[in-house]
């Protein structure tokens, strides 16, 4: 699919990649992968253990620009209308029935989302069908197209539409008319809603290089290998910035205009932008892409980090002309690559180990009141090497099991069960656990952190804390994570078992 050159041809140093990718690491970003090319040349390809080139990752809300595209493809073909109200592809809603503002939005104001309002959180609501809870329970409280605000249930439905009309799932439909020709998305897949919808605003599953094949397709407007599989009117329109995103006056990357559910880099450029920082940069001027994914969800500034570290180490020295070969500059850069991985939680001091350690190892803490949000009524920590533990914990499913790594990564399952798997919001009754990878280190006195990572089809991260002196012990939970972890959340103040 695509030529692997080294940063020199495409007009580089090595040791400037390499300065960029350990920025990422001294910035605190839980990086998970990052492919950087220039037309149609990879020019730097890097996987934190345990991911790899393979591997199929989440890609949250980037998935509303592969949205945004199919819509396109529909208008080319005269079964969609940018200016037609959104209500008038589905006849089932009776226009007189629904409030004036949402009878009025069109498919361009939801593309734009520049929409009326939207409705309660779908993971939350008992209506299963995602079309009919933003059709009957819509806010509608503004006229579409006065102002932008970030819609993705609106999102969603513009995937619906793109069902309906279509006649097949999304992904069925872009592999039709644009993925099979770019030789790309072969393992790729989208999970579904509760109703069997595709999950169009947050579940596309797709390789690193998936993602570099469908920004370049979007960069050249729809042409590919001498081909136009769209219209370039359309992609043009798509990427540029057609209504302002700026409403706190920051003018960041991030609110620099917003086109077809695609955001904008002004005039620059353009990019893919998903929740905990899976995101595709574009820039034209320099024919440069930077795929990058990572689950940095609860860490607020993880975007800018990442994105300011990419215009001073890439960007700002791209040269318009090859560069010498510097093969020792080279081979630094992929013995660096060949040592990265998964983030381990910082901080560690062996020699609080040794002191404390011991004095925790094995005791059992109770709770007095058992009927917390966590339900968990025990629990205690237990060291089973001289770099691994446990963290013991009986909750409402029972007795439970999490081993962690000092000052290293553990994978294995979080012991939770009844996460989602295929279906969103659909609790699941099979026993299927989530990946995940948890490190343990110990920086203050009597105090054990634990660092956990989901790493499946979902991500969530959490920060576990077990703080303890001779009677009392607090385990102290804070979580990010997409509709799951809820129950790992708060302080269980706990006794000492007698």
């Amino acid at each position: 699919m695509f030529k692997t050159v080294t940063p020199e041809q495409a007009g580089i140093s090595s040791r400037q990649v390499e300065k960029f990718l350990r920025k990422l690491e001294q910035r605190g970003v839980a990086t998970h992968d990052v492919l950087l090319m220039r037309g149609k040349d990879v020019f730097a390809e890097a996987y934190w253990k345990p991911f790899h080139k393979d591997f199929c990752h989440r890609q949250y809300s980037q998935t509303k620009s592969f949205v945004g595209v199919a819509v396109g493809l529909l208008v080319d073909d005269g079964k969609v209308e940018l200016d037609a109200p959104i209500c008038s592809y589905f006849p089932e809603y009776d226009p007189n029935t629904l409030p004036e503002n949402l009878r009025k939005q069109t498919v361009r104001h939801m593309l734009t989302m520049e929409t009326c309002g939207s409705p309660p959180s779908w993971f939350e609501s008992e209506d299963p069908d995602r079309l009919h809870l933003y059709m009957t329970q819509n806010s509608a409280a503004i006229p579409s197209g006065l102002r932008w605000a970030y819609d993705s249930p609106g999102s969603q439905v513009l995937c619906t539409l793109v069902e309906r009309v279509a006649g097949m799932p999304l992904f069925d439909f872009m592999n039709q008319r644009i993925f099979r020709h770019l030789d790309a998305f072969h393992t790729a897949a989208i999970l579904k809603t509760k109703n069997d919808d595709s999950w169009g605003d947050s579940a596309l599953l797709c390789t690193a290089r998936d993602m570099a094949a469908f920004a370049r397709f979007v960069m050249d407007h729809g042409k590919w290998e001498g081909k136009q599989l769209m219209s370039e009117s359309y992609l043009r329109a798509a990427t540029a910035p057609l209504v302002s995103n700026d409403q706190m006056g920051f003018s960041g990357f991030d609110s620099s205009g917003y086109g077809y559910q695609i955001w904008a880099l002004g005039e620059e450029g353009f990019f893919f932008n998903g929740m905990g920082a899976q995101m595709t940069f574009a820039l034209w001027e320099q024919d440069l892409i930077f795929v990058i994914n990572s689950d940095d969800q609860g860490y607020a500034e993880s975007k800018v980090q990442i994105y300011n570290a990419f215009r001073d180490e890439i960007v700002d020295h791209l040269a318009d002309h090859p560069l010498p070969e510097d093969m020792d500059a080279y081979r630094s850069l992929q013995a660096y690559i060949d040592t990265l991985q998964l983030q381990v939680i910082g901080g560690h001091k062996p020699e609080l180990f040794c002191q404390y350690a011991k004095e925790l190892d094995g005791k059992v803490w109770v709770r007095e009141q058992p009927h917390a949000k966590s339900g968990i009524s025990r629990f205690s920590v237990h060291f089973t090497a001289e770099d691994e533990g446990e963290l013991r914990y009986t909750n409402a499913q029972g007795d439970k099991v999490l081993k962690f790594g000092i000052g290293k990564n553990v994978f294995g399952k979080f012991p939770e069960e009844g996460y989602s798997t295929d279906h969103g919001g659909l609790q699941n009754t099979e026993g299927y656990l989530y990946d995940c990878a948890v490190s343990a280190a110990w920086r203050e006195p009597r105090k054990l952190e634990l660092k956990v990572q989901i790493i499946d089809r979902y991500f969530g991260n959490g920060l576990f804390t077990v703080s303890f002196d001779g009677e009392n012990a607090v385990l102290r939970m804070l979580t990010t994570a997409e509709n799951f972890m809820q129950a790992y959340s708060g302080a269980v103040l706990a006794k000492l078992q007698k």
